[in-house]
């Protein structure tokens, strides 16, 4: 799960809820950003600009700016595993 997240007061604050159960322990890793938060695209948006990719790498790219989901299902990951039993070149 990659979240964007911002740094205030001693602590590190999530821009939006996570998908975690109370408790969750989480490993962190931390990188800077330029410190501007992208604006929220609307629903509608992103939805155009998955259905107009005409690229993988472009579909990938609007997957990124999807809210957050339920489980941290990594799409690239499914995808990968299923090229790799298929001996098709991986994803970058």
């Amino acid at each position: 799960m990659t979240i964007r997240a911002i740094f205030e007061h001693g602590v590190l604050r999530p821009i939006k809820p996570l998908a975690l159960k109370e408790g969750e322990s989480v490993q962190v890793t931390i990188h800077q950003s330029n410190g501007k938060v992208a604006p929220q695209l609307s629903e509608d948006e992103i939805t155009r600009r998955l259905k107009e990719a005409s690229t993988i790498q472009e579909w990938l790219a609007a997957t990124q700016l999807l809210p957050a989901d339920d489980g941290g299902y990594d799409i690239l990951e499914a995808l990968n595993e299923n090229r790799l039993r298929t001996g098709e070149r991986l994803f970058n």
